[in-house]
């Protein structure tokens, strides 16, 4: 087939939207040498950079971080053609195109010559059925429909690759929501896209870090996809530069990323939720004589990897659509008395919001503002609305203090999560820090119980092929769960339990606590109440059932 692939096209257009329609996108889309026109000019110290000090670039199987290993193995797809792969044996697709050295044509020391070419961008699984990319990778419906999604794009082995079947590869059915615009000096890159069916529980996605604050400066990220449309490969030697705190729009860091690696999942490693969607990035590779290598730079030198703070596409997400995962109790975490925000055209806090949630029990009065409580502050105009478990708005103010802060009361009636929202009024811009107090509360949630069924194989210590069950407890609460010891539960085999908070981060787990079943208590601590995740599996990669059933006090 020709080497001119949709991806190609792609990557031109993107350059070509950074130079008309970003006013600070410096440097612009990932580019090849065999596309010219959008690469960055010669300096007098060489062209702009893409791998930062080491290529701390690796296979899936090299890795040594497990976590990192299963985001790449279970929430990783390369976003290709159907031009570009065959799937004329359903148990064995392969691809098409030339490997990596002849498509770049690279010189013979470089890494990675023998890889297929075969993707075009890359992007991470965030629900079930929902793929979270950058926006210039899938712009239009038509896009859509000529856009597949393929998990298990990895290396086994340094001669294998993991084999892919028709089961692993997805159709986009449709366009949730997605941005490539400069917004209120903010500039924006994402798209979430609809599968044409769910991907669980073969697939597991990704926990999306909570809440609407920068990345410290300095702080280790990774980012995993298929960079020159090569097999995935996770990169965790990059640190942000430039947190960009006031804009939240996007963060700098030197992640050694490629043309490909646009959509790619950017992961902060401190607790290995995904920050961030790479988009913008430098020139890949510079000629060597007759042939090209790697660009290089140090760690401290040039202009670094843009990256789309997650936070604009799952906000986006939950006001277009409905996610449970992602938006039944709002996508920032819990807890907390306070949170930054900068925002702008929100009209007066309805949409385009900083959003936080706060657990309350029933008689428990929030007081909450940008003025008049500890710790808060305001530029501009805010407005800030509340709104209940059920999702309906139970206060809102605009001017307060004198001024244009914002600040309100309200006391709940009964115990439940609630969220607060905070915006601009009408399409201004303006930032600050919201705060609250709480003041008395009668009694928390009433205890509840239930229990699930389920049988597993090759779950791999219940962290891929699970099945799931979602349990709402309270700060201070207790959740015991188990295939034995609470009552009604049953197991047969070698049973394996995890249990994750709202944010998606496990917080316990257990292999053996009544000879091969399982059995766990965890207490929610204060200001982490929210929707808890309770995963089934079974050991290693043997099979097993059961009834795992818990209690909530």
């Amino acid at each position: 087939m020709s080497n001119t692939r949709n991806g190609a096209a792609r990557k031109f257009l993107g350059a070509l939207l950074c130079t008309f329609a970003f006013t600070a996108c410096q440097p612009g889309p990932e580019a090849s040498p065999g596309e010219e026109a959008p690469q960055t000019p010669e300096t007098e110290t060489g062209e702009q950079p893409v791998v930062y000090g080491n290529d701390d670039r690796k296979d899936v199987f090299e890795h040594t971080d497990a976590t990192l290993r299963a985001r790449a193995e279970q929430a990783t797809v390369a976003l290709m053609s159907p031009s570009d792969f065959n799937a004329t044996n359903p148990n064995n697709v392969t691809f098409n195109g030339p490997n990596l050295g002849t498509y770049e044509n690279l010189c013979t020391n470089q890494r990675f010559r023998t890889d297929p070419t075969a993707a075009w961008c890359s992007g991470t699984l965030i629900d079930d059925d929902l793929v979270l990319t950058a926006g210039h990778c899938v712009e239009t419906a038509a896009d859509c429909r000529n856009t597949r999604f393929v998990f298990n794009y990895y290396r086994t082995s340094a001669t294998a690759l993991k084999t892919v079947t028709t089961a692993d590869i997805f159709s986009c059915q449709s366009i949730v929501v997605q941005k490539l615009e400069t917004t209120g000096g903010r500039d924006l890159d994402f798209a979430i896209l609809k599968l044409d069916r769910s991907a669980a529980p073969r697939f597991t996605p990704a926990p999306v870090r909570a809440g609407n604050t920068a990345l410290a400066s300095g702080a280790n990220v990774a980012v995993i996809g298929s960079g020159s449309g090569i097999p995935f490969k996770i990169d965790s030697g990059g640190s942000v530069r430039t947190p960009n705190a006031t804009t939240l729009d996007y963060f700098v860091a030197t992640t050694d990323t490629f043309a490909g690696n646009s959509g790619s999942g950017v992961y902060e490693t401190a607790g290995h939720t995904l920050a961030g969607i790479l988009v913008r990035g430098d020139t890949d590779y510079v000629r060597s004589g007759s042939c090209y290598v790697v660009n290089t730079c140090s760690e401290t030198g040039c202009g670094g990897e843009e990256i789309t703070y997650v936070n604009n596409a799952i906000t986006a997400l939950c006001q277009a659509s409905t996610s449970t995962r992602l938006c039944g109790s709002g996508p920032p975490p819990t807890g907390g008395s306070s949170f930054t925000f900068s925002a702008s055209n929100t009209a007066s806090a309805t949409t385009n919001t900083a959003n936080k949630t706060v657990a309350l029990t029933a008689g428990q009065k929030i007081t909450l503002g940008t003025c008049g409580v500890t710790g808060a502050s305001v530029t501009g105009d805010s407005f800030l609305r509340l709104f209940g478990p059920s999702g309906g708005e139970v206060a809102s103010n605009d001017d307060e203090c004198g001024g244009r802060g914002s600040k309100l009361t309200f006391t709940a009636t009964a115990a439940g999560t609630f969220e607060v929202r905070a915006g601009c009024y009408s399409s201004g811009a303006c930032s600050g820090t919201v705060a609250w107090t709480l003041e008395g509360g009668g009694t928390g949630p009433t205890p509840s119980n239930g229990s699930f069924t389920y049988t597993g194989s090759a779950t791999n210590s219940a962290q891929t092929g699970t099945t799931n069950r979602d349990i709402t407890v309270a700060a201070g609460q207790s959740i015991s769960f188990g295939t034995c010891t609470v009552a009604g539960s049953t197991g047969t085999g070698d049973t394996y339990l995890r249990l994750y908070n709202s944010a998606g981060q496990q917080v316990t787990s257990n292999d053996d606590s009544c000879g091969a079943l399982s059995y766990a208590n965890y207490t929610v601590p204060a200001g982490a109440g929210g929707t808890y995740q309770v995963r089934a599996g079974c050991y290693g990669s043997t099979s097993c059932t059961g009834t795992v059933a818990w209690t909530v006090q």
